[in-house]
């Protein structure tokens, strides 16, 4: 398992395409929160706003994760070099579970680079302010979160497809779909109660909480009972493959 992970985060820094797909990411986001008249720009308001970076995160992450995890298997499949990964003493689960520890650590160094941004960010306060340390690990952690949720509906999706193409194009659909579609059918809903509900299914009611550094229980097991759930259907669909 350790070593699965360790070769996709190896693939990932070392082959230009992954290097690209990062780099990319990390420009957008620099030249989204500084550069372009945008929304989102910090040095559009008086006051400092570090929700804005939290805000466009999603965004960027969707296409992001989608980008990198398109060939973890489906890659695999159509050079045939899936065949010799799941006839080696690994279950299921483990294979699963190594290719999505290996994008876990590329996400980390990714969003590991992001805090640049609020170094910079926290360097225009005067001495008399600073940001809120504790609401901004919450934060963190939120996008943490649904950054591993995006990593586990990216590596299903490639596992279904052998074409990396219709893989990114099907994992864009579900996460933006999952992320933003119930929020959107809630809000076309007058009903309160039924508004709630509808709204709990979706990803970003229980993102927006944790990004504004308000944990709740309710939010971590729903985003971690996803995870888990799609880690089921992942782990059954490599079982699948090693039967035919």
């Amino acid at each position: 398992m350790w070593y699965i992970a360790k070769k996709e985060f190896n693939f990932y820094f070392k082959s230009l395409t992954g290097q690209m797909v990062i780099g990319s990411y990390l420009t957008i986001n620099s030249l989204i929160l500084w550069f372009f008249d945008t929304p989102y720009n910090f040095l559009n308001y008086e006051i400092v706003d570090v929700n804005l970076f939290f805000e466009i995160s999603p965004w960027l992450l969707i296409v992001l994760i989608c980008s990198l995890s398109m060939g973890s298997f489906s890659g695999e499949m159509s050079s045939g070099t899936l065949e010799l990964l799941i006839t080696k003493p690994l279950n299921p689960s483990e294979i699963f579970v190594g290719k999505f520890l290996g994008l876990t650590f590329v996400f980390c160094a990714c969003i590991f680079m992001t805090t640049l941004n609020i170094v910079a960010l926290n360097s225009l306060l005067t001495f008399e302010s600073e940001l809120d340390m504790s609401s901004l690990f919450t934060s963190y952690f939120g996008l943490f979160l649904i950054g591993l949720v995006f990593i586990s509906i990216s590596l299903f999706c490639s596992i279904l497809f052998r074409n990396q193409v219709t893989a990114f194009i099907s994992a864009l659909t579900v996460c933006f779909f999952q992320y933003f579609f119930w929020d959107f059918l809630a809000s076309i809903v007058t009903d309160p109660w039924k508004y709630k509900i509808i709204s709990n299914m979706g990803i970003k009611t229980h993102y927006v909480g944790l990004s504004l550094g308000i944990i709740k229980f309710e939010d971590i097991v729903y985003l971690i009972g996803i995870l888990i759930i799609i880690h089921m259907l992942g782990t059954n669909q490599i079982k699948k493959e090693q039967c035919k």
